[in-house]
């Protein structure tokens, strides 16, 4: 399940927080690509993983190097195979935090709300410590009332 963190709330040993994902994306986490990333590739940029580092674009079938995702979905790809981490979120789409929003694990954190509308739970993390949080309305009182 995803962990929500707001800026002042994350905890020191997890700190930096990673605010620029393509670099972090194309200098880490392409290493450790494997075949799991192809379901989130087609799910959130609609293109077909080839390789570790080949995609085939959904709009002309051409061959692209996998730098060429989208922001979304390398936020997505460092969240999933990097969950020791905080991701900025602040580039997501909504296609991208749909995905992001169902991960196993993971932690993100952003200055404002943005939440999928098919979010069912998440943890937050506050002042109070960890808790769980199962709906869209209460995740956005949560991260309002955070201010």
């Amino acid at each position: 399940m995803i962990t929500v963190y707001k800026k002042n709330s994350i905890p020191k040993q997890m700190r930096p927080v990673i605010i620029n994902n393509d670099i972090f994306f194309n200098r880490t986490t392409v290493e450790v690509l494997d075949s799991k990333a192809a379901e989130i590739i087609m799910k959130i940029d609609g293109a077909e993983m080839i390789d570790k580092y080949t995609i085939q674009s959904k709009f002309d079938g051409n061959t692209l190097n996998i730098d060429k995702l989208s922001t979304g979905c390398k936020t997505a790809l460092n969240i999933f195979y990097n969950p020791n981490n905080v991701f900025d979120i602040r580039e997501c789409g909504d296609n991208a935090l749909d995905l992001i929003y169902t991960l196993p694990s993971g932690n993100i954190c952003c200055d404002y709300p943005l939440i999928s509308f098919d979010m069912t739970t998440a943890n937050v993390c506050d002042k109070n410590g960890l808790r769980s949080v199962t709906d869209y309305e209460e995740l956005k009182e949560w991260w309002i009332g955070e201010d």
